[in-house]
């Protein structure tokens, strides 16, 4: 099993001057203690009042005037001053943006971090982003399917030819290709059941969203699974990221054992949640690291 945790690019931690130094910290923090992939999250701009319903809770669960730092550029920056750690999205909403310039900004972060990219997308979920974005909230789905194959023609395709509804191409000139064979992984986020389809249909991994007990993730896990021997895929080969929705470390070490008996191939460590201050999720990543055993460099 491998261990992921958040950087602090968003949220009361992203604010002021010292957020390059926070960044820094978490990310070489990490790296040094055994950690595998970093993660970063999304939103672009938010409405005065959210009308959408919040998917995963009752109400969104930070104030939107906190920044959100852009994932591309965080995570080109933290590929400056690290050499092994993974750079992960967890996830950028891939139907806000142009797949083609996007492809072009994600090979050449590959390229620059010498292959260490994981992809994660997900169709969104906040109309009035969508909205204020241009982009139609009804089109999300079908236009999320049509981008990932595009992503994957673009990065593996010498000489690209796509059709879409979208997007037409033929016999164009895309380079550099990503240092990543065939490509970087492009792990699905989500929990709707249209997510879930998408990720046995074309996703090299899931992004498990916050489910109400293991059993339910389980459930979530066994019927993607499923799906993916209906659509001829290796389900095995799938990689899962969850938290598992633990409270402390105590909690996620108990639940370590049950989280990889059901498939879980990346925790997500969330120190920056369960912490008190910045200093205190420090304190929290180092005895998370040690108490699991991470083998640090």
């Amino acid at each position: 099993m491998q261990f992921g945790v958040l950087l602090p690019q968003f949220g009361a931690l992203a604010r002021g001057a010292d957020v390059t130094q926070r960044i820094r910290t978490v990310a070489q923090t990490a790296e040094r203690l055994g950690y595998d992939v970093l993660w970063t999250a999304e939103h672009i701009i938010f409405p005065p009042t959210i009308t959408t319903p919040y998917p995963y809770g009752d109400r969104f669960p930070y104030p939107t005037t906190d920044p959100i730092l852009d994932i591309v550029a965080t995570l080109s920056y933290v590929a400056a001053i690290t050499s092994r750690i993974t750079l992960g999205s967890s996830v950028l909403v891939l139907p806000y943006r142009n797949p083609i310039v996007l492809a072009k900004e994600l090979a050449s972060l590959d390229v620059l971090s010498n292959g260490r990219l994981l992809l994660g997308v997900a169709a969104g979920w906040l109309k009035e982003e969508f909205d204020m974005l241009g982009v139609p909230f009804q089109e999300r789905g079908r236009r999320t399917d049509e981008y990932v194959r595009l992503l994957r023609a673009l990065w593996t395709q010498e000489r690209v030819t796509f059709h879409g509804s979208c997007f037409d191409l033929s016999d164009a000139a895309f380079f550099p290709k990503p240092v990543q064979r065939p490509h970087p992984p492009i792990w699905i986020g989500g929990g709707s059941p249209a997510a879930l389809r998408r990720v046995a249909r074309l996703g090299d991994g899931w992004i498990a969203v916050p489910r109400p007990t293991l059993d339910d993730l389980a459930r979530d896990i066994a019927e993607i699974r499923r799906r993916c021997d209906d659509a001829g895929r290796d389900p095995m080969r799938l990689g899962i990221a969850s938290g598992g929705g633990a409270s402390s470390i105590d909690d996620l070490l108990d639940r370590l054992p049950r989280l990889e008996r059901i498939g879980v191939t990346v925790t997500s460590v969330p120190v920056l949640f369960w912490a008190r201050s910045f200093d205190h999720a420090l304190d929290l990543l180092e005895e998370f690291a040690q108490r699991a055993h991470l083998p640090s460099r």
